[in-house]
């Protein structure tokens, strides 16, 4: 809780530093970069679901939404907003899906290929959806990105294992849906330099981490949301106020290895 308080205060900051630079900006007559929010969600509870399409009233209010999967970031507007779901999971189909439908959100679902109809073990009482699931989901608002084969931690297999997560998912999908995918979000967030190489190789055009930023166009950054996020707390993340996270990451890293470099010295 406290430190969720803390990433709440300290976006808050962040915020109302970015109006000030983006008014004086504007006064200067120089052009706006567009910016695209992009929210990570993974289940919504039935419980939840009120709360759920609370947030989606908020995010038509707040900004455009928009289809991460197909939008060109070079024309993404000032204020535009996606939303994602890792895991494909029941909970998506049954209570999330039709508060999206209902206010025409596009959405981007990522899938691991074959966990199809199974559980993950990252959850005690859900599963994936079942091919037909899938194959039922609207496609004018659902684009189906792949989530590796079995969402297992990518950075962390040989090279050959690696490939055929990143690849052989690709391909799965491709076949049942008989359609091209070309966006792969990494399970946990997990990446490296091998990784994006590989996701490269394998033909995918996006690619998508859990921070609120990326590197470049091929790698973007989303922030997790959750239907039990407090109402502000929602809104600064979909208005872009937590992109201060990566710096913050880096940073303790730094720290850390700095610390290190200490007691290795004193010892």
């Amino acid at each position: 809780m406290f430190n969720r308080l803390i990433k709440v205060l300290i976006s808050l900051v962040f915020f109302g530093v970015m109006v000030v630079l983006n008014f004086f900006s504007q006064a200067m007559g120089k052009k706006q970069r567009g910016l695209c929010s992009v929210l990570l969600y993974h289940s919504v509870a039935a419980h939840d679901r009120e709360r759920f399409a609370q947030q989606m009233d908020i995010l038509l209010t707040l900004a455009t939404p928009v289809d991460i999967a197909k939008s060109n970031p070079e024309i993404i507007q000032v204020r535009q907003l996606a939303v994602t779901f890792d895991d494909g999971l029941q909970s998506f189909k049954k209570n999330a899906l039709p508060e999206l439908v209902r206010r025409k959100i596009p959405v981007a679902l990522f899938v691991p290929s074959r966990c199809l109809g199974k559980k993950l073990s990252v959850y005690d009482d859900e599963t994936v959806m079942n091919q037909d699931d899938l194959l039922n989901l609207p496609v004018d608002l659902v684009t189906i990105g792949s989530h590796s084969q079995t969402h297992a931690n990518v950075t962390i297999l040989d090279y050959d294992e690696a490939r055929k997560e990143i690849g052989e998912s690709k391909t799965d999908i491709e076949i049942l849906l008989g359609r091209e995918v070309s966006t792969f979000a990494f399970p946990n967030g997990e990446y490296n330099e091998q990784v994006l190489s590989l996701t490269r190789q394998a033909g995918y055009l996006r690619t998508f981490s859990v921070l609120p930023t990326g590197e470049d166009d091929f790698l973007f950054g989303r922030i997790i949301t959750s239907p039990k996020d407090w109402m502000i707390e929602f809104k600064l993340k979909a208005l872009g106020a937590y992109r201060w996270l990566p710096w913050a990451v880096f940073l303790k890293k730094q720290l850390k290895n700095i610390l290190g470099s200490i007691r290795t010295f004193l010892n």
